[in-house]
């Protein structure tokens, strides 16, 4: 850590209840501007700043960034160490509450890519609202909790399969590009994380699918593992998913509603919700 980054975080108490744990090994930060490869003159969206341990590294890489922060006093300590540094838009924001849209549209750039150290207790969520947005995004890499890599990482039938797992794997390609200690960070966490990518799909017209259906079916159809499809699709009704039609559905792939949903592949989830939404 930099003579100039220890001055900054004498006076700023981190809160575990938000998740903050700053990374201070340069080692890893520079592993981490490594795989992210930022180009000169593109635009990048990084989720939550800190104390810009990865912002100046990816503006002297030659990128502009757009630095998001929800801490207030963060925030503050941010405008004033990057006051003299070009190439840096802060919002103090939540990202839980960004339109992510409207902000991609408002830069003017295309395709961005977003990075970012996500505070653990909303990391999933976060991740879930910018693959809402995919088509706003060539590729995220962020960084997780290795619990929580794990389930994005994982196979039909294994324990860690979830609805994040399917959400996040029909959005795009994801990979463990490596990890990290927890004696990298301060505070140092109870965990090992994980920096993951991911490279956003380019899906043919045909294939799409509803992507509010789409997840209201997974999630109805995962709300409990060890039951099987049939008995699951009662939770489907919120959704506007009538068994009904839900089972015309599973009939018409070949899907025994005595198997378990666990088991579906993403596709196979994928071709459901196109399967019902022509149903409704």
């Amino acid at each position: 850590m930099s003579r100039a980054t220890r001055t900054r975080t004498q006076g700023f108490h981190p809160s575990r209840a938000k998740g903050q744990c700053f990374l201070r090994d340069e080692r890893y930060v520079e592993r981490i501007v490594q795989a992210i490869a930022p180009r000169a003159g593109e635009t990048i969206l990084e989720i939550g700043a800190g104390q810009g341990q990865l912002t100046l590294p990816l503006v002297r890489a030659g990128a502009r960034v757009v630095a998001i922060e929800s801490d207030r006093r963060l925030a503050e300590e941010l405008r004033g160490s990057l006051s003299s540094v070009a190439g840096v838009e802060l919002l103090e924001a939540d990202a839980l509450r960004v339109d992510f849209r409207d902000l991609t549209h408002s830069q003017r750039s295309g395709k961005l890519r977003a990075v970012g150290n996500l505070p653990y207790s909303v990391a999933a969520p976060i991740l879930l609202r910018l693959l809402g947005a995919r088509e706003n995004w060539s590729e995220l890499v962020l960084m997780f909790q290795s619990e929580v890599a794990e389930r994005l990482m994982a196979k039909p039938g294994t324990k860690a399969y979830g609805f994040l797992t399917v959400v996040a794997q029909r959005a795009a390609k994801v990979s463990v590009l490596f990890r990290i200690p927890p004696e990298a960070f301060r505070p140092r966490p109870r965990v090992v994380s994980a920096l993951l990518r991911f490279e956003i799909r380019d899906i043919e017209p045909e294939k799409a699918v509803d992507e509010k259906l789409f997840r209201s079916l997974v999630r109805g159809l995962l709300a409990h593992r060890r039951k099987t499809i049939g008995n699951n699709i009662k939770h489907l009704e919120p959704s506007g998913l009538s068994r009904e039609a839900t089972l015309v559905a599973l009939e018409t792939m070949g899907i025994d509603p005595a198997r378990r949903a666990e088991t579906l592949g993403v596709e196979e989830f994928a071709e459901l919700s196109r399967i019902c939404a022509g149903l409704r």
